[in-house]
């Protein structure tokens, strides 16, 4: 028969027969060699067949079942417990359906009946040695997949990582690395885009990529100068180019200078996407060396004081305030960083001031040509142009809400500090509990209960920013009832504790470094 052509992988096989002319028709009669088998052992029975894999690992194991001292079944059993990832065919005289069900049971590859034709052992072969190979692309595969996953969290030695590098073919002596991480927004194949970004970066680069425990797709890229912008425009075109735009969301780790700090980007890039909105139509690229939070923290502080002036007020000024109180957090020549930032910012107030409302983003995101602002000027102009729309919007969709909503929500920000629930509501409101809570949900797109917690973070945010209170008494001031449970909300909303969110707005001039023993527990409350 002609035999398939493979990669050049090495098998061993052992045939054990206790009649040597078996052995010798199947030694001397199958093209071993055609088939990459490039050690061919034999054993007389089970017993001298074990002795034999003591010594040697054995890819595929051929059988007969009736033989003296250990049978083919025996046998067979000792190979599954010892020696699990051996393949194995099995051969008897005997056409007994007991020996067939066994044989299955145990996960031959075959069940052959002497006596055999030689075209039907050597389809039967070249099956079973394709199965091994298949099966150990799949491990090696596993095994690749591991030891990345293990290097872009920072969770291998130095010393691991270079002997595991040289196995897989992985340079980790390149200049720079950064990480690329992809999530899926909506059901869909990666596999594709995935496979023509690897393929197009890696004319310039080195490329790896892996799932990991998240179920991202990450890429690890390495080389003498990573281009970041120019990736990024990788990622976009392609997708565009495969419809994969509505598909994903992307982020981009900063570039590191050795494989021992790949870990950094990889986190920047996972924090990132933590962040992504997946209800936003379109292509997202989210690109640390375009923003950092602690900047976006302090925007946002900004916008927060534009965005609650009456817009009327804002148009009799012409908005020239507004650049040159936004001018100074960014740099002249990267005014794409600086609307990237703008974009992310007006979607967290939008959220404070009226959450959960996909429509608001969509249509702002509509709105906002990331990769397309060419001057100062446009950045600006397109600053004032959100700002306004804005308005509109956030106008257009608190008029939607129904009257008893409404003033619910005007309830809230009144009575905010107070200790109030629903209940109250529903005596306020000579409404049922259940179908308030209902319709709360349905018209705000949160529990009254949520909106409420987060109602009262956006007002101690104020107070941290704007007073020397305590946290105990800010707290209070806002109407949680313990510390410890303020603590809790607004490290879940915002991802830091109120501490360091507190240190960080005092030191604009050292943002980079936090006073040591600041914990986010309620022992740091003062």
């Amino acid at each position: 028969m002609a035999v398939k052509k493979r990669r050049p992988i090495m098998y061993t096989v052992l045939i054990t027969d206790d009649e040597p002319a078996i052995l010798k028709a199947l030694s001397d009669r199958i093209p071993w060699q055609q088939f990459g088998v490039d050690t061919l052992l034999t054993a007389a029975d089970g017993l001298e067949a074990l002795d034999v894999m003591k010594d040697k690992r054995v890819d595929l194991l051929i059988t007969d079942i009736r033989m003296p001292h250990m049978d083919g079944i025996e046998l067979l059993h000792k190979v599954r417990e010892k020696y699990p990832a051996t393949h194995c065919i099995l051969l008897t005289a005997y056409s007994e359906f007991e020996y067939a069900r066994t044989a299955m049971q145990l996960g031959v590859e075959n069940y052959l009946l002497k006596p055999f034709q030689k075209e039907e052992m050597e389809a039967t072969i070249e099956k079973a040695l394709e199965n091994i190979y298949t099966s150990r692309e799949n491990s090696k595969h596993l095994f690749r997949n591991n030891i990345l996953l293990r290097w872009a969290a920072g969770t291998i030695s130095s010393e691991e990582l270079g002997e595991r590098s040289g196995l897989l073919d992985i340079n980790i002596y390149l200049p720079e690395y950064m990480s690329a991480c992809i999530r899926k927004k909506q059901k869909g194949s990666l596999s594709a885009y995935c496979s023509a970004c690897v393929e197009e970066l890696s004319g310039d680069y080195e490329v790896h990529q892996f799932w990991d425990d998240k179920g991202r797709y990450v890429f690890i890229i390495g080389g003498d100068g990573l281009e970041t912008d120019r990736i990024a425009k990788t990622f976009s075109r392609l997708a565009k180019k495969l419809g994969m735009e509505n598909l994903i969301a992307l982020s981009l780790g900063s570039a590191v200078s050795d494989a021992d700090t790949l870990s950094q980007s990889y986190k920047e890039a996972c924090n990132l996407l933590e962040t992504a909105d997946l209800s936003v139509a379109g292509m997202q690229i989210f690109d640390q060396s375009r923003h950092s939070i602690r900047p976006d923290s302090l925007f946002i502080d900004k916008l927060n004081g534009l965005f609650h002036q009456p817009s009327e007020e804002l148009r009799n000024e012409g908005y020239q305030r507004i650049g040159k109180e936004l001018l100074p957090f960014f740099e002249k020549e990267e005014t794409n960083p600086a609307l990237f930032i703008l974009s992310q910012s007006l979607q967290r107030l939008f959220l404070q001031e009226f959450p959960n409302r996909p429509e608001i983003r969509q249509q702002l995101y509509s709105r906002m040509h990331l990769f397309s602002i060419a001057s100062l000027e446009d950045f600006l102009n397109s600053v004032v142009e959100l700002l306004e729309y804005s308005y509109l919007l956030f106008n257009y969709y608190f008029d939607q809400l129904s009257p008893v909503i409404r003033q619910a929500i005007g309830y809230i920000h009144k009575h905010y500090a107070d200790g109030i629930s629903i209940k109250d509501l529903c005596v306020k409101t000579r409404m049922n509990q259940a179908y308030l809570g209902f319709l709360f949900k349905k018209e705000t797109g949160m529990f009254f209960n949520n909106y409420l917690t987060q109602y009262r973070i956006c007002c101690a945010i104020q107070l941290l920013k704007n007073s020397d209170m305590k946290i105990n008494d800010i707290a209070g001031n806002v109407g949680f009832s313990s510390a410890s449970y303020f603590v809790t909300s607004f490290k879940k909303q915002t991802g830091i504790s109120p501490v360091k969110y507190r240190v960080l707005k005092q030191n604009l001039s050292n943002m980079e470094e936090v006073p040591e023993g600041d914990q986010d527990d309620e022992q740091t409350v003062r």
